[in-house]
């Protein structure tokens, strides 16, 4: 339904009240325009047809049509979703009355389920760092075949920078290798991390350096 409204910042009811004396709708004993307390012209939507000639007429551009809810069609659709509304409430009436669902208890912990559990994250922790001494051992290994043959004279290799990124392949492989013997890696935090990058770090140093060592002493 679409009725008038003034837009009070531009009306000048002083100098025009042509909506007053023009709206076709209006009646010395219901006017549907009038002055309002602010000197605007004001609309009584409630008896506006809608017919917009007070928005032609108007010199200063200050009324516009807007949409509003029709009342009658809000007591009829209120009507008619009340209607099953309340024969469902007929039909249950204890509905209301049901209790809230509340969260499960946590089960309390057994004795016996503690002691699983336990051993299970002792396992899983003997798991991951034998997983990080063997790759870390790999990893020196190849960082030693790969980054040259080393000198006698300054006991480095050509390339010692390749065994860096062999050591960072060891440590990022570790989180797909978890995965796929089924250990829960959302579980691990930065100290669980930190703790397998140095386990690799270790022991691809030490192989590395025992068989660079081994190496020049042979020579």
């Amino acid at each position: 339904m679409q009725v008038a409204r003034v837009k009070k910042e531009k009306c000048s009811t002083a100098d025009c009240n042509r909506c007053i004396r023009f709206c076709p709708v209006s009646r010395k004993d219901q006017p549907v325009i009038y002055i309002g307390r602010n000197k605007k012209a004001t609309v009584n939507e409630e008896l506006c047809n809608g017919c917009a000639k007070c928005v032609r007429i108007c010199p200063e551009k200050a009324i516009e049509m807007i949409t509003i809810s029709d009342p009658v069609e809000e007591t009829a659709v209120a009507t008619a979703s009340a209607a099953p509304e309340a024969g469902a409430a007929e039909a249950a009436p204890a509905a209301a009355e049901v209790p809230k669902q509340t969260a499960p208890l946590k089960k309390k912990e057994t004795p016996e389920e503690k002691v699983f559990r336990k051993k299970t994250e002792h396992s899983e922790r003997v798991i991951r760092t034998l997983i990080a001494c063997v790759l870390g051992m790999i990893a020196g290994v190849a960082s030693y075949f790969i980054a040259g043959t080393p000198s006698p004279e300054t006991g480095t290799q050509p390339d010692p920078f390749v065994g860096i990124l062999i050591l960072l392949v060891a440590v990022v492989l570790q989180r797909t290798i978890f995965i796929l013997i089924k250990i829960d890696t959302t579980k691990l935090g930065k100290k669980d991390w930190f703790y397998q990058a140095f386990m690799t770090f270790a022991m691809w140093y030490l192989s590395w350096t025992i068989i660079l060592s081994t190496s020049l002493l042979a020579e």
